[in-house]
């Protein structure tokens, strides 16, 4: 059994367990459509601020990387971008589907795929903008690296980015297995600042590199997050 194969059967328990089936937007993804992308000003009203013509918006594309059940799926489409996904679990993408589905968005069915972020079935520079949530740091580094080089050939020139890694003080850069929860047995990578700008490379330029801490009224820090905006050159 190869890596790929692994890892869909890994995630395939997770959703089998349920604690992977989401179905709301992370918020940092909604901030980032709407300063960067399209701003929704009303029901049916956005303002564009992705600086295209208006010829190249009506075949604008977005893709989700790891889309799960395609929560980002939807949200993209609601700001009509027109997206795609694609998640290595089977179980995941046939949840989304059924998900689709019961909202009679089925061109959105259509357009999720079973798959690897390293192999990914589409074309040079073929989106003008991607979302991959909890993605490239949920398996070891040199695969999410082969991953990030996936994503970045099919995003167009100067095409928009959004991605996010764990970080820990204490850990530094490390990848462990995860031992308990509903992702057990898969691999969790940390960054730190420094490792994440050597990932990134120089094929896209960070925009925005926020880190979001969460601690309690101790302030005990239980878990960090880095979330990126890159641009690709």
């Amino acid at each position: 059994m190869n890596f790929n194969e692994l890892k869909q059967d890994f995630w395939n328990k997770a959703y089998k367990r349920g604690g992977n089936i989401l179905f709301y937007p992370h918020e940092e993804i909604v901030r980032f459509i709407n300063k960067y992308i399209r701003k929704r000003t009303g029901i049916s009203e956005f303002q564009n601020i992705f600086p295209i013509s208006d010829l190249e918006w009506k075949k604008f594309k977005s893709i989700d990387l790891g889309c799960g059940i395609g929560r980002h799926i939807k949200l993209l489409d609601e700001f009509q971008l027109n997206p795609y996904g694609i998640d290595i679990s089977n179980e995941a993408i046939e949840e989304g589907k059924r998900w689709m589905y019961s909202m009679n968005k089925e061109y959105l069915a259509d357009k999720m795929i079973v798959g690897s972020v390293t192999e990914l079935p589409y074309k040079d520079s073929f989106f003008d903008c991607g979302v991959s949530h909890s993605v490239l740091d949920c398996m070891p580094r040199s695969i999410a690296q082969q991953g990030f080089e996936e994503i970045i050939r099919v995003l167009k020139k100067n095409g928009m980015l959004y991605l996010d890694f764990y970080m820990d003080f204490n850990k530094g850069d490390v990848d462990e297995v995860v031992q308990e929860g509903f992702d057990k047995s898969t691999i969790k990578s940390y960054f730190t600042i420094e490792s994440l700008k050597n990932f990134i490379g120089e094929k896209a330029d960070i925009i925005e590199l926020k880190i979001i801490r969460w601690t309690d009224e101790s302030d005990i820090e239980h878990w960090r997050r880095a979330h990126v905006i890159l641009q690709k050159r």
